[in-house]
């Protein structure tokens, strides 16, 4: 049966779905990464994408808080030491009335610092973790991981794992100053392909006063990392500093559900479908995946790169 509806699926379908893998970090905290994180789930699942978003600030973690879960009881350690499924573990939210297909739909996956238990398993725990992670594959089509701020390992490591790299910046010049740090630290690994993933570094600069400002911040730091790197990260988009992404952090809400027609809200909605022409598009390098192994290869480049030296 399984073996039948796999080939319906493909014969189908004039292209085969695959899994995304997505990481969204910053050179230092403060910038709205984590509003960004959360905004372009639910603008993805507002097109009819699956996300699963996983909370990976090794340091930090407060995407539960952001999102408005309360007490959320369980987390990916849970699922390490083996007394949780991945079912009971996921947060699922309630889709957007304004999503144009009924398939879209967003999941927290909580992680914080049990990630960090990942780089102390044994070989048997570790592909334990992997099989029970797998079931990810079968409900997402984007695996989003809000990372940390800063150049140390723990954040870099899933930028080396991930097939897209987002990255946050704001007009502030010292921003703009730890955001290209950000992109001399991964070196050639943002353009380059890393045992099967091909990583595409992007760029999106948070609470801009104008789209002219956000494109002269870019432009900015992509003459500069072309100058004395020899490449430069794709520009994405921007987002309008709006009041109310303040508020609805107050008020322990995402703002992109809180107002979907603020200004902010339409910024990153345009940023989901720049993103999504991107990736399902032409215009990355991809390599081939194996069939249902996109979540077990991005955790295994994971593990071998956190807090160890990247090979």
């Amino acid at each position: 049966m399984v073996q039948d509806n796999r080939h319906k699926n493909k014969s189908s379908s004039t292209a085969p779905k695959r899994l995304h893998t997505l990481s969204i970090l910053s050179g230092k905290g403060g910038v709205g990464k984590s509003n960004i994180a959360a905004g372009l789930s639910f603008a993805l699942a507002d097109f009819g994408k699956r996300v699963v978003l996983i909370d990976a600030d090794l340091g930090m973690a407060n995407l539960d808080i952001l999102c408005g879960v309360d007490n959320a009881r369980y987390n990916i350690s849970h699922l390490i030491d083996g007394s949780r499924n991945l079912n009971e573990i996921l947060v699922h939210f309630r889709t957007s009335q304004r999503a144009t297909s009924q398939n879209g739909a967003v999941a927290l996956l909580p992680g914080g610092v049990g990630l960090k238990n990942i780089a102390d398993l044994d070989d048997n725990d570790m592909e334990r973790l992997f099989e029970a992670l797998s079931g990810l594959e079968a409900m997402s089509d984007y695996l989003i991981m809000d990372a940390g701020a800063g150049i140390h390992r723990g954040v870099l490591s899933f930028a080396y794992a991930s097939e897209i790299t987002v990255l946050v910046t704001t007009p502030e010049p010292t921003s703009i100053r730890d955001a290209y740090g950000v992109i001399k630290s991964l070196g050639a690994a943002a353009w380059e392909s890393i045992e099967g993933a091909t990583t595409g570094l992007m760029l999106v600069v948070n609470m801009a006063s104008s789209s002219r400002e956000a494109a002269e911040v870019a432009e900015r730091i992509r003459l500069a990392s072309m100058q004395f790197l020899g490449n430069a990260p794709v520009y994405l988009g921007y987002v309008l500093k709006d009041e109310v992404i303040e508020q609805s952090v107050k008020a322990r809400k995402i703002f992109y559900r809180t107002d979907p027609d603020s200004n902010a809200s339409i910024c990153v909605r345009n940023l989901a479908g720049e993103l999504l022409r991107l990736c399902e598009g032409a215009n990355i390098r991809r390599e081939a995946v194996p069939e249902n192994g996109a979540v077990k290869s991005f955790f295994r480049r994971l593990a071998k790169t956190l807090f160890t030296d990247k090979k």
